[in-house]
């Protein structure tokens, strides 16, 4: 528990949006009518920790603080505004950390110059300082053209790049920037040990594309009915705040837009693009969003991948690949290696980044090391690295690497925020409580086996029984497009067999799955889709309201965040979306969940990042109205709605019902509770652990 009493309120507190806190806390109150100067000013220097409907809790960090000051914030600014919106005096501990973690920012630059990396300061002692490093010392490549600095060696050779590349630091008066080479390979080491929990010597890493006369520009930009919303031009005014192009991360919920944002991006720039992709559809799609909100011709814009090898034959373009293409190790065909070519000796304008959070993993991270670009931007349903993400989480917590592999955290969307907007699906999210039928528990409570029990609890036939019902309904009664999510294929393939839908899994051709999601998409007897887990990541199906999770990866947050991020994508007409329009729900997400199993577990773990997003999760038990298909017909729109809509007590929402569980006392004082005439167990057969308790 922690004490807050020494915080001294301010006289007018009241008038004040937020609390700060020694620890690096702030509390902002979402009711208060700063909220929305609050708010763009706190996700821009602090990371989110929890943001439900009426208060939301944000945490400093020094990544964050380094994110505030890459984007032109200055440490006094930081402080002063902090002070302003604060309910307390601003403690000690917070101001001191502020100073810590912003004093080194902009010392030192990283540069790309004729294919070759360069790092440069104009501070000399810094560059010492970086030298003496061992990992930074064995990644710099020795150039016979140097100087020597207190027997320190810099080579100068790329005096020239300071007034294209670099910032002017107003502490900075040496003229001559002091700098050396470093090998491609390494850089990501080099920028992870410049980090703020290491040297805190933070890269900066702009890209001054307007002044830039070496690489040709593409001659693209976007088309009259491309229209930003606004959240999308505070996301680029982020990137492009100082008429750079800021290596970073956006962080936007899918369904909001990310592609136009990426699209617009590359417009600005105008330069070459290379734009990875999770998968081969993914790939067309993005193909598809080029064209469509861009005047860029067909002739320079090409696909890579294991089916379609392009690339453009001009001086610039753009080229759309997969993850796997760049960075597979093997032998490859003659083709694809003189594409490969092409690709490492090319210096990219632009790197677009999809499903960014996939990144950090040890395959996919290879492409920042193998490919050379001036700025990185990458694009998940929450960066010049710009890095576009809905759910920036990872189970494995390597998430922080994306702070050296492609950058700061630049702009992060407020999810309810955009529900009241408009912007975005108002998403209603169940979980389905199926119990498990008697023959089930008991072959579930004897298996040892782990997939076996996992097999037991996903083909519960409650659960199938609940599905069917489901689909039945949102098919018949509302005439909504239902995705039903599988990790299992066992399970996948018999429920799709059973009830006669089409299904999508790793195996699927790239073909039939094209034309499969054009059927869901453009046909009306096409309404119900079946998905493993291929279905997690970039693949775009707007007309899709309603998805069904009947299996899962264990407690994955990310997954849970993907898969509703498939229906978030607004529908309808915008003044009905809106808060207070008469579509309350336009769009629901059920996670069918076996109870008394593992997977209830798995279920409430899932959930934590929703709910941190300002989600609730309703509970439904799939009981007589699930149970039987033949009797549901007898199931309206309206009964059910009522039938799930009552107003209850505070025991009901908790699952008691109108049940009362009585509480007994065995503790150490005789006559407490209600349970006096029970032997009390014997302390000798008592387990170690709670011998001591209990005495």
């Amino acid at each position: 528990m922690s004490d807050f009493t020494k915080l001294e309120l301010k006289p007018d507190h009241v008038n004040r949006p937020l609390w700060a806190c020694a620890d690096g806390r702030i509390i902002l109150e979402t009711f208060s009518p700063w909220y929305k100067q609050a708010y763009d000013f706190l996700i821009a220097i602090a990371e989110p920790v929890c943001r439900p409907e009426v208060v939301h809790e944000y945490n400093l960090t020094p990544h964050s603080l380094y994110a505030a000051v890459s984007i032109g914030l200055e440490t006094k600014i930081i402080i002063q505004v902090l002070d302003k919106l604060s309910k307390n005096e601003l403690p000690k501990e917070m101001i001191d950390f502020i100073h810590a973690s912003t004093s080194n920012y902009g010392k030192v630059k990283l540069v790309l110059k004729r294919n070759q990396y360069f790092v440069e300061s104009p501070f000399p002692q810094v560059i010492k300082a970086l030298l003496r490093d061992e990992v930074i010392s064995r990644a710099r490549i020795s150039s016979e053209a140097s100087m020597e600095i207190d027997s320190i060696t810099i080579p100068k050779e790329v005096r020239e790049i300071e007034g294209a590349y670099g910032i002017e630091l107003a502490v900075a008066e040496e003229k001559e920037m002091h700098s050396f080479e470093v090998d491609p390979a390494q850089v990501e080491n080099v920028k992870q040990r410049c980090l703020p929990n290491a040297l805190n010597y933070p890269m900066l890493e702009e890209y001054d594309f307007r002044n830039d006369t070496v690489n040709p520009d593409l001659n693209m930009e976007l088309k009259p009915q491309a229209q930003l919303r606004p959240y999308q031009e505070k996301s680029l005014s982020k990137m492009f705040g100082n008429g750079r192009a800021r290596s970073g991360i956006i962080v936007l919920p899918c369904g909001a837009g990310k592609s136009l944002v990426g699209v617009s991006a590359a417009c600005r720039i105008r330069k070459s693009c290379l734009c990875l992709a999770t998968n081969n559809v993914s790939v067309d799609q993005w193909a598809h969003q080029f064209r469509l909100w861009s005047t860029i011709r067909d002739d320079e814009i090409f696909s890579f991948t294991s089916e379609n090898k392009g690339t453009f034959h001009g001086n610039a373009g753009i080229l759309v690949a997969t993850y796997g293409m760049i960075a597979y190790g093997r032998k490859r065909s003659e083709e694809a290696e003189k594409i490969m070519e092409q690709i490492r000796n090319r210096e990219w304008g632009l790197l677009l980044m999809d499903e960014v959070h996939v990144v950090p993993a040890d395959m996919f991270r290879k492409v920042i090391s193998i490919t050379k670009s001036h700025c990185k931007l990458g694009l998940t349903g929450g960066c010049s690295v710009l890095t576009f993400a809905p759910t920036l989480v990872r189970e494995d917590e390597r998430i922080t690497d994306l702070n050296f592999l492609i950058g700061p955290k630049l702009y992060e969307a407020n999810w309810l925020d955009l529900v009241r907007g408009g912007f975005i699906a108002n998403v209603q999210c169940a979980e389905v409580w199926c119990p498990m039928t008697k023959e089930f528990y008991a072959e579930y409570l004897k298996e040892a086996d782990t997939k076996k029990r996992q097999a037991l609890y996903v083909m519960n036939p409650n659960k199938f029984r609940a599905c069917e019902f489901l689909i039945r309904f949102h098919e018949q009664q509302r005439g909504d497009k239902i995705i039903v999510f599988a990790d299992n294929l066992f399970a996948l393939t018999e429920y799709a067999r059973k009830l006669g839908k089409p299904m999508i899994y790793g195996a699927t051709s790239h073909q039939e799955r094209t034309q499969l999601l054009h059927n869901f998409k453009n046909t009306p007897y096409f309404n119900t889709l079946f998905l493993s887990k291929v279905g997690d990541n970039s693949i775009d199906i707007p007309e899709a309201n309603v998805i069904i999770q009947i299996s899962s990866h264990a407690g994955s947050r990310r997954q849970e965040a993907q898969r509703l991020g498939r229906i978030l994508r607004a529908k309808g007409k915008h003044q009905d979306r809106m808060a207070g329009g008469k579509e309350e729900y336009n769009a629901f997400f059920y996670s069918l969940v076996s109870t008394d199993t593992q997977e209830m577990y798995y279920s409430a773990k899932r959930q934590q990042f929703l709910i941190d997003q300002g989600y609730s999760f309703k509970i439904l038990n799939a009981g007589d109205d699930m149970v039987s298909t033949e009797e549901s017909d007898e199931y309206t729109n309206d009964a059910v709605l009522e039938a799930r809509r009552t107003v209850g007590s505070m025991s009901a929402m908790s699952g008691a019902n109108k049940n009362v569980y009585p509480e007994y006392s065995k503790g150490k004082h005789p006559g407490q509770g209600h349970l006096k005439s029970i032997k009390p167990k014997d302390p000798a057969k008592r387990h170690s652990l709670f011998k001591k308790r209990f005495g």
